[in-house]
């Protein structure tokens, strides 16, 4: 695999920034396993698929950079205006070439992904680190201080059942080499349009976190940087999530204040990667001996209810008009199957977004569906929900429930009309970056801040302790989680 820049990319390059382990034997085609404003500030026309809609921070303007959740945009400290809706024209066939000015520039793109344990021994701190975010599970704001020791009891028991599903898919997640895969691919797309770009990658709860590609872009002396979340839609727990890191790295230093960055929320809505999602069904659809008869299963990660409608999270919003996309796409080819839509990975007692997946599949059974292709749309790469989640639980309680012919659309990977388009998207945001002003932190804030983090500290581990040895508080803890 070729270094994209500075050993961002290959192991080999520097093991420090890729975190503590190498690369584990040579790259296979990209997504195939061997063993991640806010779409502006208004919601998006149900036919503004050709435009990209990259957020601009910039110095001044109102508020569009956390889409439509009061209360993600009272900790923004950021002075942020939107892009205009149609500041980008259209998805042309004939690709920009990018103008000799921006070819000056030290351009950088940053991709972010969620991270997934390369090892076994890796699930449990991977789990800690993923309920440890305040935007994964969001506390009430007098409870916030249970933040970490409630990351740490989940995290414990949640590990063993984590570690059989990572183990029945060779050992740890691939997601961290496809997604090094899609941006060598994507560094190759760029030179295709005249744009040289260094390409980093920060993973969200795994190395290289992305704080690790952060530290790289400044010392590279990036001058312009476009942020591509690898999540179609946008939800607070994925794109939000991770452009909240950014959000803080920005607020302390000087560097980031001044550098040009467009950040591109969403982009679901694109030509080439509805297009995309179309050819690959289209392409398993005709693998059924009778493909007008399949059901087109739809499965998105899900978030809990609350996302939706107390955070305003637009994810649900956007799946749903995604969908009618593809499908929209699909007809105009003469494919007029029917379709459903249902929601995945649900985790303890609380509601999230129906209908659930496993209700759904056992439903159609009943309703004497027998053929079904399965299509992860809120994935852009293999990993432990498609490969384990899907290929191994979903497609057993789907044969199990009646349906007799299952098949399952690959993720995109390193699909190239799909790295095309992520391509254009970077070019087209380009013109868009804008420098982030900062608010200075007052010094009594920073000593509230220190006390704050000591009381929780202290009062966190009194729970934690308390929790622990109590074994029946563990015993009724458990039974909620699994």
């Amino acid at each position: 695999m070729e270094c994209v820049r500075s050993g961002v990319l290959d192991p080999r390059c520097s093991p420090r920034f890729l975190g503590k382990k190498g690369g584990s034997g040579s790259p296979t085609s990209c997504g195939k396993a061997t063993s991640t404003n806010l779409a502006s500030c208004t919601k998006h026309k149900q036919n503004s698929h050709k435009n990209v809609k990259p957020s601009q921070l910039a110095a001044s303007g109102s508020s569009c950079f956390l889409h439509r959740s009061p209360l993600l945009k009272q900790r923004q400290n950021l002075s942020v205006r939107s892009t205009s809706a149609d500041v980008y024209t259209t998805f042309e066939k004939n690709v920009r070439a990018v103008s000799s000015h921006a070819a000056e520039e030290k351009v950088g793109v940053l991709l972010l992904n969620l991270g997934g344990p390369e090892t076994l021994d890796d699930v449990q701190p991977f789990l800690f680190n993923l309920f440890a975010d305040p935007d994964i599970i969001r506390l009430p704001r007098l409870f916030r201080f249970l933040q970490r020791p409630l990351a740490k009891l989940i995290s414990t028991f949640r590990a063993p059942k984590s570690k059989e599903g990572y183990a029945s898919i060779g050992g740890g997640s691939p997601l961290r080499k496809i997604t090094d895969e899609q941006a060598n691919a994507l560094k190759d797309a760029l030179k295709e349009k005249n744009l040289n770009a260094n390409i980093y990658v920060g993973m969200r709860y795994w190395y290289p976190f992305t704080e690790e590609a952060i530290d790289q872009i400044k010392k590279d002396k990036i001058t312009k940087l476009v942020v591509l979340p690898l999540y179609p839609q946008y939800s607070i727990s994925t794109s939000g999530s991770s452009i909240r890191v950014l959000q803080n790295i920005v607020k302390e230093d000087s560097y980031f204040a001044g550098l040009p960055i467009s950040i591109i929320e969403s982009w679901y809505q694109r030509d080439g990667y509805v297009k995309s999602m179309a050819d690959l069904i289209e392409k398993e659809l005709s693998i059924f001996s009778n493909p007008e008869e399949v059901m087109i299963f739809f499965s998105a990660h899900g978030v809990p209810l609350t996302y939706v409608t107390d955070a305003g999270d637009p994810y649900r919003d956007q799946m749903e008009d995604c969908i009618a996309l593809i499908m929209g796409e699909l007809k105009s080819r003469g494919i007029l199957n029917g379709h459903t839509l249902a929601y995945q990975s649900r985790v303890g007692p609380v509601q999230w977004l129906k209908p659930y997946t496993d209700e759904v599949l056992v439903e159609l059974g009943q309703q004497g569906v027998k053929s079904l292709l399965a299509v992860p749309v809120s994935f852009v790469s293999e990993h432990i929900e498609t490969l384990e989640e899907i290929d191994m639980e979903y497609k057993e309680l789907a044969l199990e429930s009646g349906i007799e012919n299952w098949g399952r659309v690959p993720a995109l990977g390193c699909t190239s009309s799909f790295i095309s388009d992520l391509a254009d998207a970077v070019v087209e945001a380009l013109p868009s970056a804008s420098a982030i002003v900062t608010k200075k932190v007052d010094e009594s804030d920073s000593d509230m801040d220190l006390m704050h983090y000591l009381s929780k500290m202290f009062f966190g581990s009194i729970l934690a302790f308390v929790l622990l040895l109590s074994p029946r508080l563990i015993s009724a803890f458990r039974n909620t989680l699994l």
